[in-house]
């Protein structure tokens, strides 16, 4: 059930709750694995259940991160494995001011600072639109690359925005639409918002300092 709480006027101050789904197509493929012993999506599908984000957000700055919750040490490889597949892999921090937004990557405990233009992702807005948890979304389109050992692998996105919600920022670093990201689909996972809710007073967020620009 979706939830608004402190609705104010202006909508540019709050924090937007998000969970992971498997794409029905790809649910489908580990469910037809189900019977099989030591098949690890089951574990994924699991975890990913699990899994709940936040984007907070204010006039100029957002940030959006994992909802940390207690694991064991088991646990944790499985859930670590079910963020990256999802497409999480670290907070991403949004500024809107100078229309980039930051990702901060953690190898081998060093961190990084990977920071992209907003007008990169190139985004398709059509007139298509679908109410999502009682909002109006539309819907727009893009393509990221991806360039690995098998070569460059192009993946299609969809995002669904809605313009009530006045901030450009959404799940795992996609941003740049005319409105909050209501729903982003990408590859086997699907990303949509389920609470949000409203401050009247600013809350300061610091962009991230330490870490090595890449």
């Amino acid at each position: 059930t979706f939830i608004y709480t402190g609705f104010c006027f202006s909508q540019v101050n709050g924090k937007a709750y998000y969970v992971k789904k498997i794409n029905p197509k790809f649910e489908k493929k580990i469910d037809s694995l189900s019977n099989k012993t030591k098949n690890p999506f089951n574990t994924i599908k699991e975890f990913t259940q699990n899994l709940e984000f936040i984007l907070e957000f204010n006039k100029t700055t957002a940030v959006y991160k994992e909802e940390k919750k207690m694991t064991s040490d088991n646990d944790n490889v499985s859930s670590e494995l079910a963020k990256i597949l999802s497409g999480y892999s670290g907070p991403s921090y949004y500024n809107f001011d100078d229309k980039k937004v930051t990702f901060v990557k953690d190898f081998f405990n060093d961190l990084y600072l990977i920071e992209k233009e907003t007008s990169s992702y190139n985004w398709v807005l059509t007139k298509e639109r679908m109410t999502i948890n009682n909002l109006t979304c539309y819907k727009a389109t893009t393509t990221i690359t991806n360039e690995g050992k098998n070569g460059v692998n192009k993946i299609p996105i969809t995002a669904w925005y809605s313009i009530d919600i006045n901030t450009p920022a959404g799940p795992d670093g996609f941003c740049g639409l005319p409105g909050l990201i209501v729903q982003l689909e990408k590859a086997n996972f699907i990303t949509v918002l389920t609470k949000i809710k409203f401050f009247d007073s600013e809350k300061k967020i610091e962009l991230p300092k330490k870490g090595k620009p890449m």
